[in-house]
């Protein structure tokens, strides 16, 4: 898959409803996953900031990524273009996720909060 396409599909799904409905924090079962975490959003939140960090949204796009692609994939025509091939679309979308985690590893961002 082209370098181009893949940032298409990631960036739609950034976008989507579902990575807004799915991310951390929206949910009250959240406390329970990881109350130190929803501790700190909540903190952060007091100053307009996120609270979590790069390591932890990007594992969030991850997991949230996955069940993009098992939801609902015969329903939304954006999804449709690359239900025919999900492992393709998964591995590339992961490549990508990794190089992104890989790049905040290596500039020392990975685990400090998102301001």
């Amino acid at each position: 898959m082209s370098a181009p396409r893949i940032a298409r599909i990631v960036d739609d799904f950034l976008r989507s409803r579902f990575y807004d409905n799915s991310r951390f924090g929206v949910s009250n079962d959240d406390w329970l996953d990881d109350p130190e975490r929803m501790q700190r959003i909540t903190d952060a939140a007091e100053n307009g900031a996120d609270g979590s960090t790069h390591r932890e949204v990007i594992e969030d796009m991850r997991r949230i990524f996955r069940d993009y692609l098992r939801v609902g994939v015969t329903h939304n025509p954006k999804r449709r273009s690359f239900a025919e091939h999900p492992s393709r679309v998964e591995d590339a979308v992961m490549a990508h996720f990794d190089d992104l985690e890989t790049w905040h590893e290596q500039n020392g961002s990975a685990d400090q909060e998102i301001g």
